[in-house]
């Protein structure tokens, strides 16, 4: 709308310039000095004449989209499906406190009709929806939102992304479930994926507005909600199965904390004991989100004339799961999610100390070596070749693991199942490698700080002499953090 409307308001003044030439009092002078007057006359009316040409042309692709956008929203509006109640509280009970907006005739209102987006934009959302009405009052709208992008608006919004949307403001608790609905009230407006769309085609000619926009104040350029990876799963097939697999959290802080306990015991009391002491004890668990960050730049000739800005939400989606399995699997915990590997500090060292490899019995033996509370919904993770390689164990057709790796359906060892992962150690038998990790991947945990940022810089420049460079360049940054809830529930295979 703001381009459009300055070329409107230039058109009315070139209007106005035109209709003070046609105004102007006959000229003065000799006949010369008419003719000459009148000839300037004439030639500032054929400038403005074309600029106003000029402008007519870019006006009505301009005009003709936002007529589309129009209808569009209208059309979302008056023929929006009714939205099932939010069904849950989120703290556990069962209340269906969400109110869903209802015209008359069953046809929904507009979720932003009424809503103070400045309250929304603010830190002073959190003391504004402490109450439980009105956090799920923002829970209902976001739903609203939600549902209300239809396949033809977003086709890269499937049906089971707007599932697990939903269902992630759904399980919210109290306190975060407004925060996760800001986040979709904030990005969920047609208008706002539009923008991002013009802004990612057209960076440029949005400099000046990117550079007032770069903070988390001012709003930023986040990406849209539809595209946000923090509700996106990674499907079966995917090398980086640790979100499939995993307990993933979603916080609206800069760390998630838990409460850990061994437990109590129970004992036998005869008749007038006295009772012994049973009470638990308590620890802390904290997982710190980690920044992760990608920054991709070229010159203005580049990103004008190639189709880059259509490829970069992909890009970046398959740089952030590259860069997270890695962590998930191996990393430090040291300014990056802890891996599992590394988390998994109960090590089982396979028989064979001279050829190194794993046999049979040492398969059996790590899942036996698994404390009972967690063999139940044990998983194995592991490199293609560490898989092969039970695969090749299994010379009785079955008998020995008593599932069968050749079916064809999702492989399953002794009962749990198998997925790959290429940053755990490839299969190379040599001494102390670790090939294979066996535990309840429920009691690994992925935390994400909802939200991805992405930011134009419209001006890259030279770090020596401080002069631009003719380029430009985005760049993207998130957080997650990874690590074992219970260190216990895994044991990892290690090659003697």
């Amino acid at each position: 709308m703001g381009r459009l409307q300055e070329i409107v308001n230039r058109q009315e003044e070139i209007q106005r310039a035109l209709k003070a030439l046609e105004d102007l009092a006959e000229p003065e002078g000799d006949d010369a000095q008419r003719a000459q007057t009148l000839e300037d006359r004439a030639s500032a009316a054929d400038e403005l004449m074309d600029e106003f040409d000029t402008l007519e042309d870019e006006r009505k692709p301009l005009a003709a989209r936002e007529a589309r956008r129009a209808r569009l929203m209208q059309d979302m509006q008056d023929e929006s499906r009714r939205i099932p109640h939010l069904n849950s509280d989120g703290d556990g009970g069962g209340r269906n406190d969400a109110t869903v907006h209802v015209k008359a005739g069953g046809r929904k209102q507009d979720p932003y009709k009424d809503l103070r987006t400045d309250i929304v934009r603010t830190s002073y959302l959190k003391e504004h929806v402490a109450s439980r009405a009105q956090g799920t009052e923002y829970a209902s709208r976001a739903v609203d939102v939600i549902e209300q992008f239809s396949e033809d608006l977003s086709p890269t919004f499937a049906h089971d992304e707007r599932e697990a949307a939903t269902a992630l403001i759904q399980r919210a608790g109290r306190r975060q479930r407004p925060l996760l609905a800001a986040h979709v009230l904030l990005t969920g407006k047609p208008e706002y994926t539009d923008l991002f769309w013009d802004y990612m085609g057209a960076p440029l000619d949005m400099a000046q507005r990117a550079a007032l926009s770069l903070t988390n104040a001012n709003g930023g350029y986040l990406v849209p909600f539809t595209l946000d990876p923090t509700i996106i799963l990674t499907n079966a097939g995917s090398a980086n199965p640790f979100r499939q697999i995993s307990n993933v959290k979603q916080v609206a802080t800069n760390t998630w904390n838990g409460v850990a306990s061994t437990g109590m015991n129970a004992a036998w009391l005869a008749e007038a004991g006295v009772v012994a002491d049973a009470s638990p004890s308590f620890s802390n668990i904290q997982i710190t989100p980690q920044k992760g960050s990608a920054w991709v730049f070229g010159s203005y000739e580049i990103l004008e004339d190639s189709d880059f800005e259509t490829e970069l939400p992909g890009l970046l989606a398959d740089a952030k799961d590259r860069l997270e399995e890695a962590a998930f699997a191996t990393g430090t915990g040291s300014g990056q999610p802890k891996g599992i590997v590394t988390a998994a500090t109960t090590v089982y060292t396979t028989a064979d100390t001279t050829g190194h490899t794993a046999a049979i019995a040492d398969v059996y033996g790590i899942q036996a070596a698994l404390p009972a509370r967690f063999r139940r919904n044990a998983s194995w993770v592991a490199s293609i070749s560490a898989i092969n390689r039970f695969r090749q164990l299994d010379t009785a057709g079955g008998s020995s693991y008593w599932t069968n790796l050749g079916q064809g359906q999702p492989e399953r060892l002794l009962g749990g199942g198998i997925f790959e992962s290429t940053t755990v150690s490839a299969y190379t038998p040599s001494i102390g490698q670790l090939v294979a990790v066996y535990g309840d991947f429920r009691q690994f945990c992925i935390v994400d700080r909802i939200g991805m940022s992405v930011m134009y810089e419209p001006m890259v420049k030279d770090q020596a002499t401080g002069r631009p460079t003719g380029q430009g360049g985005w760049f993207a940054f998130w957080r997650t953090g990874s690590d074992a809830l219970v260190p216990g529930a895994f044991r990892t295979l290690k090659l003697a």
